[in-house]
């Protein structure tokens, strides 16, 4: 049995928790028409509540993973939803309870994650405690989710969505911040990057004791090229990089983290400006060549979500929405015993490295919230033109996409037509409209959660004509969970 969700702010609105699966085939096209080019599926993964912890807290990373699936064919498309089934999943589903705890279980507020140490009994010792909750990506003809914290890459079938398990090369990986269970139980960044032609994917883990970064570039027959970053400054939430023509550029911003802080009563997260910004610059093709230091004079700021990057003679241009500081409550500014504080918001901007002089610059391009950044994913590591993000009032009500021409800073948008704060877009993604057309001729797939109804819809635009509003609204007669991140997977190469 399970009792009601609990009153909680990140189980609210569009946060509550799609506890069901699903499978909905030839989903209804309230308008348009669903364009025959789309061959492949519109993934996203996210925290989804299931039942109770053991200790009666809430936090992200305490909850289970579920995988969403739009797969397109023959201008259908088809929805399904699955619980990631881990083993942290697994173990719970046949004791119908709870049975994890963790060090920062004890906070039933904003302090409490689920990323503190595990606190093993005796069901779950030897168990992975982590679900992959952040992010599910394409590599090697599977969708990986990711949680980047407690556990590996979970691979998933692309059709079926159902989970064929932790990804073989998972003990080549390296320990994050919660000591391995077993063999293999390491952690994986979230946000990898990748070369569509080479199918490298360049990756890392992160953790709070030395070496505080291990660099882990994937290749497509699972051989894992790895290396610690030894004079990494600090220990950071390092949840996001760049990949240019010629560097994997990692930030270290002073977003630290710390097991020890959950000891003084304090979050797992917490945010020190004394420390500074550095970016570590590694050639992408030599993981072990010497990596080039940049750090920033600018005042403090923080960029979460990395949009791409240009290389132009001896600059390199980094774009990425600028935050005052990371969109997370800490104990600067949120009193203990208070739920968890809704995030704010950051702004267009960029950093420009002059690679010369060894300086950085930092740019905000307006001052309109927005977030989540999406390009062309063929085009990683290149230069590239076309940058798509979402704006809105807050990261809580995303109301807006648009299409960017980084390099001119011309823009085009499309506002959606909903009554305000009954309707929240999620992160949006791009689809080639064919293998080989231009960098960002395609479309742009935007799912909305109609959190006051109870129902949900995904919406396609064509970017050459964003403005004009969505040629196909694809609707589903419930309310679809928070998924933070996801990724198109193009099944005709």
């Amino acid at each position: 049995m399970v009792t009601a969700i609990p009153d909680d702010i990140r189980l609210f609105g569009p946060l509550k928790p799609m506890r069901f699966e699903a499978h909905v085939e030839d989903c209804v096209v309230a308008e348009g028409q669903i364009p025959h080019e789309l061959h492949g599926g519109f993934y996203r993964v996210g925290p989804t509540w299931k039942r109770p912890t053991r200790q009666g807290f809430n936090g992200f990373a305490a909850t289970d993973a579920m995988v969403q699936g739009l797969v397109f064919h023959d201008g259908k498309a088809d929805f399904t939803n699955k619980w990631v089934r881990t083993p942290k999943y697994l173990l719970e589903e046949k004791h119908g309870v709870g049975l994890f705890e963790w060090a920062d279980g004890i906070y039933t507020d904003w302090r409490g994650y689920g990323l503190g140490r595990v606190l093993t009994n005796e069901y779950t010792e030897g168990v992975p405690s982590g679900s992959p909750i952040v992010n599910v990506f394409p590599f090697a003809g599977e969708m990986l989710a990711s949680g980047e914290q407690a556990i590996p890459p979970i691979a998933i079938d692309p059709i079926t969505l159902d989970t064929r398990g932790i990804v073989p090369w998972s003990a080549k990986l390296s320990p994050g911040m919660t000591p391995p269970a077993c063999y293999g139980d390491n952690a994986f960044t979230a946000h990898p990057k990748w070369d569509a032609e080479t199918g490298i994917l360049y990756g890392w883990t992160y953790r709070d004791t030395e070496p505080y970064v291990t660099l882990h570039w994937v290749h497509p027959d699972w051989h894992v090229e790895s290396r610690d970053i030894d004079d990494a400054p600090y220990a950071q939430n390092a949840h996001d990089m760049w990949l240019t023509e010629n560097y994997v550029v990692l930030p270290f911003q002073p977003f630290i983290v710390g097991q020890d802080r959950i000891d003084r009563g304090l979050s797992v997260f917490g945010w020190d400006p004394s420390l500074p910004t550095k970016l570590a610059l590694i050639p992408r093709n030599d993981i072990n060549a010497p990596i080039k230091w940049i750090t920033a004079d600018f005042n403090e700021e923080y960029i979460m979500h990395t949009m791409s990057a240009n290389h132009v003679g001896d600059t390199l241009i980094l774009d990425g929405p600028i935050f005052d500081r990371p969109p997370f409550p800490f104990e600067d500014q949120v009193e203990f015993g208070v739920d968890f504080v809704p995030f704010g918001s950051g702004v267009t901007g960029r950093w420009t490295i002059d690679l010369t002089t060894g300086t950085i610059k930092s740019e905000r391009l307006d001052d309109r919230p927005v977030e989540f950044p999406k390009v062309d994913e063929r085009f990683y590591g290149k230069n590239y033109q076309w940058g798509f993000l979402a704006a809105g009032e807050n990261l809580w009500s995303l109301d807006t996409v648009i299409r960017r021409n980084v390099r001119t800073g011309a823009e085009e948008s499309y506002t959606l037509d909903t009554e305000e704060q009954s309707a929240a877009l999620f992160e949006p993604t791009f689809a080639p409209r064919a293998v080989d057309s231009p960098e960002g001729d395609g479309y742009l797939i935007v799912p909305i959660s109609h959190f006051m109804e109870n129902t949900s819809e995904y919406q396609i635009f064509d970017t050459e004509d964003l403005a004009s509003g969505p040629i196909a609204r694809i609707e589903l007669p419930f309310q679809i969970g928070w998924t933070p991140h996801g990724h198109y997977m193009n099944f005709d190469h």
